[in-house]
């Protein structure tokens, strides 16, 4: 996900941990997006932040981001994990329920 600040970014992040829709979030400012928006070409700063949850969860989590975002069209997107730490993944699924 990127919001347009880190305000936003935040609120996102405690919302989604302390409803456990996901398990962690991390908060990266400064990024510049480039894009596509109404047939022009935009350049913004944001805020990346990424979220981990189990797929199980990603539809109530996605349901979250939509209901905080300003966006018009937030950028949410999935990204599967092949591999990982087994005790890290267990605390994910443990915490992400």
């Amino acid at each position: 996900v990127t919001a347009p600040t880190q305000e936003e970014a935040a609120r996102i992040a405690e919302q989604a941990v302390r409803s456990r829709h996901a398990a962690c979030a991390t908060t990266i400012p400064g990024a510049l997006s480039t894009y596509w928006w109404e047939g022009k070409v935009v350049s913004e700063q944001e805020t990346v932040l990424f979220m981990k949850t189990t797929a199980g969860q990603f539809p109530a989590l996605q349901d979250t981001i939509r209901k905080l975002h300003s966006y018009k069209v937030p950028e949410i997107i999935a990204i599967p994990v092949s591999a990982g730490l087994p005790q890290y993944l267990e605390w994910v699924r443990r915490e992400a329920s």
